[in-house]
């Protein structure tokens, strides 16, 4: 049957197909250990449980507001104005179904067919993908390489801090120069922050929409409950930014989706009132379990220690050309052998592995000692 040159140009996403080939391995009875997901495995907090459930015998089942809760739209951007210095309200705030759907209708908002969106590489398999759904060409660059990569046809730029899958974390003065940049050539930048809780060795993140009035107006900002919250299943994030902008992203949105689940976002509004203890206790489980993997991974591969998000981004090249002729085939000798991994070429890395430090550290420790045997033996 024919399906239109939209659907058969977009490419799976290589994390879901492994984890999915992970899963059936499990269920043929496999002990898999997974280097693969950006899912944090500490339980979603009692709080914001606990508002799920009541809201859900309170019978809070039925449609919201398309934008989301309104208590929920006020209480993040207070969140954003007290917590990222970002002069957000809450006119300026969709409610998203996860920060995947936050960048893809930041994307249809902002490009269509001729336009070009400069999108992070190495960087997360979804963003040329939802570029490409809006109709426009991704272009692929790291930051130091964005200025050049600008065109006529640019319309935004894609920044993801902390990164997925470097674990970088980008500067203040790294953030003001792409400001500067979309002020010179009439710029937005989408933001993309899933994981800017979850920075390590003192350092700190940075919110681009916060720096100054010329951010403000040209950042769209995307967050989640998915990763400092572990409420992956719940399906709450959101766009903030310029109203003009929110605005136009919210009529597109009340086509594709409605609203996002009522009672996830009563959950999501209880978690966004738990205390900065519970928040630094979290993301010290995630610095410990990197610490380690570092360690683990260290005597096979090269790789920059990462400051932030949840994964190594491993090179991997010393291990190719031999048994494994790249990435992709290494990935799938580590799956046989019993550990589940994310091939760099996924990320525009080729040559490297992803691996994620999301386990806990029996199941890191076992993981690597599976991947060591599997690459020595």
């Amino acid at each position: 049957m024919r399906t239109s040159a939209r659907a058969r140009a977009a490419a799976g996403s290589e994390t879901l197909r492994l984890s999915a080939e992970a899963a059936r391995l499990r269920r043929a009875g496999r002990d898999i250990v997974s280097l693969l997901e950006g899912e944090p495995d500490l339980p979603v907090p009692a709080a914001a449980l606990g508002a799920t459930v009541r809201a859900l015998k309170a019978g809070k089942t039925g449609y919201s507001d398309s934008a989301g809760l309104p208590e929920l739209r006020s209480a993040i951007a207070r969140k954003l104005r007290a917590r990222n210095g970002v002069p957000a309200v809450p006119e300026g705030v969709l409610v998203t179904n996860g920060a995947k759907q936050a960048v893809y209708a930041a994307l249809q908002t902002l490009a269509g067919p001729g336009d070009e969106v400069i999108v992070p590489r190495p960087g997360w398999v979804s963003y040329p993908e939802a570029v490409r759904l809006a109709g426009a060409r991704p272009v692929f660059a790291g930051l130091a390489g964005v200025a050049a990569a600008v065109t006529a046809r640019t319309r935004a730029v894609v920044i993801n801090t902390p990164n997925n899958p470097t674990g970088a974390v980008a500067s203040a003065s790294e953030l003001k120069a792409l400001v500067r940049l979309a002020e010179r050539k009439d710029l937005v930048l989408v933001s993309d922050e899933a994981y800017e809780d979850l920075v390590y060795d003192g350092v700190k993140h940075v919110s681009a929409a916060s720096l100054g009035p010329a951010a403000a107006r040209r950042t769209l900002t995307v967050q989640t409950f998915s990763k400092s919250w572990s409420m992956t299943g719940y399906r709450v994030g959101f766009l903030a930014g310029p109203v003009e902008l929110v605005s136009a992203a919210a009529r597109m949105h009340g086509h594709m989706t409605g609203n996002v689940c009522t009672f996830a976002q009563h959950g999501a509004l209880a978690a966004l009132a738990l205390p900065p203890a519970q928040r630094e206790r979290r993301r010290a489980v995630y610095e410990r379990r990197r610490d380690l993997a570092c360690a683990l991974a260290a005597p096979l591969f090269d790789f920059t220690m990462p400051e932030g998000a949840l994964f190594i981004l491993a090179d991997a090249r010393r291990w190719l050309g031999g048994r494994f002729k790249d990435d992709a085939a290494l990935a799938g000798h580590l799956l046989r052998a019993g550990v589940a991994v994310v091939p760099g070429s996924a990320f525009g890395a080729p040559g490297h592995l992803r691996l994620s430090f999301c386990a806990p550290e029996a199941r890191l420790s076992e993981g690597f000692r599976r991947l060591r045997e599997a690459l020595c033996r």
